[in-house]
């Protein structure tokens, strides 16, 4: 059995993950990491993590105090904000836990995360869909083909309450395919077009309870291809995370993404 903490557990996609564990014979959530504020105000009406998440295949410890959250854990999962993301790896380094992270807006996240994947291994992606990192990897391609004879935008829409802005999606896709062609990435257009550079452009939506879409538009003389990923759920997001968890346990130090989890590698 695979024993995780879940850092956010206590979220909405801390409640997805829980569920998406729930059906796994291999896997089991043994606590949660949330601030005093969260638990207060969400457990407080409560007490019981079951009743709030759905999450009733075992008893779960919820904690404010890292150490205590994860010290039972063979895994840690963080969908927590940017905020904490420092103290997360900080206290993961510290007990040497791998670590599979899927919080974005982090400056120089992959730096801040080598110290900790030269000891265990880490999975970090800004999104651990499936379906998107097929995209990533077909971006890959598409820049190599067209990407150099072709105007790039990216259009990503999300839920109204959704913080970052680009999603670190948008943000994972434009560097692809800027690796791949030299191509600049910019964030929004307003103004005169007319000086317009050979860059990549990204737009970005805050709209209703859109879990997520991502469209990335590639449109030369003649004609225009579209890739589109919608999320029609968070569930798709969960699936990515338990395989995640399971490259985890299986690897060896080092710092992967979905790419690696997958096999999309060429």
């Amino acid at each position: 059995m695979i024993r995780i903490c879940l850092v956010g557990g206590l979220g909405r996609m801390g409640k997805e993950i829980a569920a998406a564990v729930a059906a796994e014979e291999d896997l089991e959530i043994v606590s949660a990491w949330e601030t005093a504020d969260v638990i207060a105000d969400v457990l407080g009406k409560t007490g019981d993590y079951a009743a709030v998440s759905g999450y009733d295949k075992n008893p779960v410890a919820i904690s404010s105090e890292g150490e205590k959250a994860i010290g039972p854990a063979d895994i840690v999962v963080d969908f927590s904000l940017a905020a904490a993301f420092d103290q997360v790896v900080h206290v993961c380094e510290e007990l040497g836990k791998p670590l599979v992270s899927g919080t974005t807006a982090v400056e120089g996240k992959e730096s801040k995360l080598a110290g900790l994947a030269g000891k265990v291994p880490v999975v970090n992606a800004p999104n651990m869909s499936v379906g998107v990192n097929a995209v990533f990897a077909i971006s890959e391609v598409l820049a190599g083909t067209i990407g150099d004879t072709s105007d790039i935008e990216i259009v990503e829409i999300h839920h109204r309450t959704k913080r970052d802005v680009p999603s670190g999606t948008a943000l994972e896709i434009a560097r692809i395919i800027g690796d791949g062609t030299g191509k600049s990435v910019r964030v929004g257009r307003t103004g005169d077009n007319t000086g317009r550079g050979d860059e990549i452009v990204i737009h970005s939506l805050r709209t209703g309870d859109v879990p997520g879409k991502h469209t990335i538009v590639f449109s030369s003389a003649g004609e225009t291809l579209e890739i589109v990923h919608t999320a029609h759920s968070r569930a798709c997001f969960a699936a990515g995370v338990v395989r995640a968890v399971r490259f985890v346990a299986e690897s060896r130090p080092g710092l992967y993404n979905m790419i690696d989890v997958l096999g999309l590698k060429p």
